[in-house]
């Protein structure tokens, strides 16, 4: 996991759990369980750092298995 500190964000990856956006916010999960908020100036940017730093979309990834059934022919 990348170590790195985004421009104007005051976390390290490794100390980011899971994320979501909405309108213009982001809301960070930290791993030692409190929430922040962030509004980055480039979302789309921010949001491919997360992605590229293994940051967990939840929007994404509910947390529960995914069961997929097979069509029947």
């Amino acid at each position: 996991m990348n170590t790195s500190n985004y421009p104007k964000f005051e976390y390290k990856a490794v100390e980011l759990s899971a994320f979501s956006f909405c309108i213009d916010t982001f809301v960070i999960s930290l791993k030692n369980g409190r929430i922040v908020h962030f509004v980055a100036e480039d979302p789309q940017d921010f949001k491919a750092w997360l992605i590229k730093s293994g940051i967990r979309d939840i929007r994404k990834d509910d947390g529960k298995p995914k069961i997929i059934k097979a069509a029947k022919v």
